[in-house]
């Protein structure tokens, strides 16, 4: 009964689509994830970023624990609103969020609620880790912390000990427009920002996988035009960076501009953030991920971002980790049940350790 009574939290939470643009139905959540734990002696105190509210919960009085987790609120959109309608099946929760990251929460929480006396952990719920996590690093500013150790409950399937940075950039080519009947009397920007990219990625040798681990340049966007017969008078393209080291964050805008030729606009960047990846601590957080999910790994580096990016200012080791769920922003997301368990015993093997 006890754990029906997580699962059925977590469908409730699913329900209530926390899409992170929709700021009030991510407020509601906020506020019933205080009201489950409230009810259950944890203690919670609800900041106010803007318009959000981001909530804080510990076992134990004040901003600072021995063991600090983080985990984020906010969902994707559903393509197809159904993925509101949480489905069990199989051993599974299926639903937008179940996996990312909504199940880590429920976690988060059953660990906090079951922890033994004396045990000293704090949670951090943001409410926009899936547009950048201003929210977590307000938490960061007003103080909330770890004295040993910080775990951000996010991707599951292994420990990791380092991500790499973001660069969000807009590449603009100017020029003339008219009627394209007559393109030999413009200037054609389509064409020069085709060109500027063209030299780029040349040049440029993208990493051929995960373990290759150096800096990525991704083309995603591209805008121009708003008719079919007239030639624009600027095109842009967004281009989306991920990088290994502060120092490397100018050396490529300057590369980018100089071998483009194109105006450069840095639109958004967060950091990288890189933890011993040996040592005492290291060897905690994997052993006791190992135990509860009885299965050996090779704690690695991520590519893609977490709350990690504005986390890693505490200043303690911070690693990143999870429960067991796919399809993360999918059709298909998916949570399975029993993983619940074992996230939290990984949580409370590291508060015993």
């Amino acid at each position: 009964m006890e754990n029906e009574m997580y699962i059925d939290l977590l469908c409730e939470l699913i329900s209530m689509h926390p899409e992170t643009a929709d700021v009030e139905a991510v407020n509601k959540v906020q506020d019933r994830v205080q009201e489950f734990l409230s009810a259950r002696g944890i203690f919670c105190t609800m900041e106010q970023c803007g318009d959000r509210k981001v909530l804080f919960a510990s076992t134990t009085p004040g901003r600072v624990q021995d063991l600090l987790l983080c985990v984020h609120l906010d969902v994707v959109p559903a393509e197809d609103k159904k993925q509101y309608e949480p489905v069990i099946c199989d051993g599974a929760v299926y639903g937008r969020g179940a996996s990312d990251c909504l199940g880590n929460a429920i976690a988060v929480i059953k660990a906090m609620c079951t922890a033994p006396e004396g045990a000293s952990i704090g949670c951090i719920f943001t409410a926009d880790e899936e547009t950048g996590g201003t929210t977590t690093a307000h938490m960061v500013k007003l103080g909330y912390g770890a004295r040993r150790l910080s775990l951000v409950m996010d991707a599951g399937g292994n420990v990791y000990y380092g991500q790499k940075g973001i660069i969000n950039l807009k590449l603009t080519a100017h020029g003339r427009g008219g009627h394209s009947a007559h393109p030999w009397g413009f200037d054609n920007p389509v064409i020069t920002l085709i060109k500027g990219l063209n030299r780029l990625f040349e040049v440029w040798e993208n990493p051929e996988n995960d373990n290759d681990y150096r800096l990525s340049i991704a083309a995603t966007v591209l805008n121009a035009g708003n008719a079919m017969n007239r030639i624009p008078d600027t095109a842009e393209a967004i281009l989306n960076i991920r990088f290994i080291k502060l120092e490397e964050r100018e050396n490529i805008c300057d590369f980018i501009r100089k071998t483009t030729g194109l105006e450069l606009e840095i639109l958004e960047t967060c950091d990288p953030f890189m933890s011993p990846a040996e040592g005492e601590d290291m060897a905690a957080v994997a052993a006791a991920y190992e135990k509860a999910f009885d299965r050996k790994i090779t704690p690695g580096r991520m590519c893609g971002a977490t709350d990690a990016r504005h986390l890693y200012k505490i200043g303690t080791p911070l690693y990143v980790s999870g429960i067991n769920g796919s399809g993360a922003h999918s059709a298909n997301e998916k949570l399975q049940i029993d993983s619940i368990d074992k996230g939290v015993a990984m949580i409370l093997d590291l508060v015993k350790n």
